[in-house]
C-alpha cells in the first residue's frame, strides 16, 4: 500500500506587517499599493487645482484602503482542547444534518458560513490533522448568501483527517464577485488547528462537515444567523 509523506505546515509569518496582513493577499495587496503610488504621482504632477486632485485620488485611497482591509489577517489564540473550530469569519446560514458527503462517507453535520466582502476572509483548520483529500469543482459565480450557491458555484473540497482519527471536510465556495480561491495546501500537509490555509477573494462561503465521534453525534453549538470568528468560535461537541 502506497504511504503518504507527511510535511508539517505551522503558522507562516511571511504574510505583510508580520502576517497581520495574508500572505494569500500579499500580490493583490502590492499591485493595488503600486496603483496608489502611480495615481498620486500622476495627479500631483498633471493637476494644479488642489480641491479636484484631492477629491480624484479619494477614490484609489478608498480603494487601497479596503484591500487592506479585506487581507486583514488578526492574530488570535487559539481555544484549549481539540474540538473542532470555525474555519472562517461571517454568519451561519445553515446547520443541518446530511446523510452522506464527499470524503466523509457517513451521516454528519454541516455547517455553512457566510462571508461578506467587509469579513475577514482568511480560512483556518478546524482541527489539528492531516489532509487527505483535495478536489477543485468548477462551477459559476452565483450569490453566496444561498445555502444553495454549494451546488452550482465554484469550490474546493478539504478533506482532513483529525489526529483522533475522524474525516473533517470543509469546503470553499466562491460568490457573486468572489472569482479567486487560494488553497495551497497538498494531499500529506499537517495542519494545526487555527492554521491559516487559505482564503476566497471577495465575498464568500465556507462549510465544515463533521461526523460522528465513538459512536456519539456531534451536537453543533451554533445556529443560523449567528456571527462566528474564524479560529476562535467553537463549533459544537460530540454527545
Amino acid at each position: 500500500m502506497q504511504t503518504m509523506t507527511t510535511t508539517s505546515l505551522k503558522a507562516s509569518t511571511s504574510g505583510l506587517l508580520g502576517n497581520r496582513l495574508t500572505r494569500h493577499g500579499t500580490p493583490v495587496i502590492l499591485w493595488a499599493s503600486g496603483l496608489l503610488l502611480v495615481t498620486g504621482l500622476l495627479l500631483g504632477y498633471g493637476l494644479e487645482d488642489s480641491p479636484t486632485r484631492s477629491a480624484l485620488l479619494a477614490l484609489p485611497l478608498i480603494l487601497w484602503l479596503f484591500v487592506l482591509s479585506f487581507f486583514r489577517n488578526p492574530q488570535r489564540p487559539v481555544p484549549a482542547g481539540d474540538l473542532p473550530i470555525c474555519p472562517a469569519d461571517g454568519k451561519i446560514i445553515v446547520v443541518e444534518d446530511v446523510d452522506d458527503e464527499v470524503y466523509v462517507d457517513e451521516p454528519a453535520v454541516r455547517i455553512q458560513i457566510f462571508l461578506s466582502v467587509f469579513n475577514v476572509h482568511v480560512n483556518r483548520s478546524p482541527v489539528n490533522g492531516v489532509v487527505e483529500h483535495l478536489r477543485h469543482v468548477d462551477g459559476s459565480f452565483k450569490s453566496a448568501t444561498q445555502a444553495s450557491a454549494r451546488e452550482v458555484n465554484e469550490r474546493q473540497e478539504i478533506g482532513i483527517r483529525s489526529h483522533d482519527g475522524l474525516k473533517i471536510l470543509v469546503r470553499q465556495i466562491a460568490g457573486l464577485i468572489a472569482r479567486r480561491i487560494v488553497c495551497p495546501l497538498q494531499a500529506g500537509d499537517a495542519i494545526d488547528r487555527g492554521f491559516d490555509f487559505g482564503m476566497i477573494r471577495f465575498g464568500s462561503q465556507t462549510e465544515i462537515v463533521i461526523p460522528p465521534k465513538d459512536g456519539k453525534k456531534f451536537t453543533a453549538a451554533v445556529k443560523a444567523g449567528q456571527k462566528v470568528q474564524g479560529g476562535r468560535t467553537i463549533l459544537g461537541e460530540w454527545k
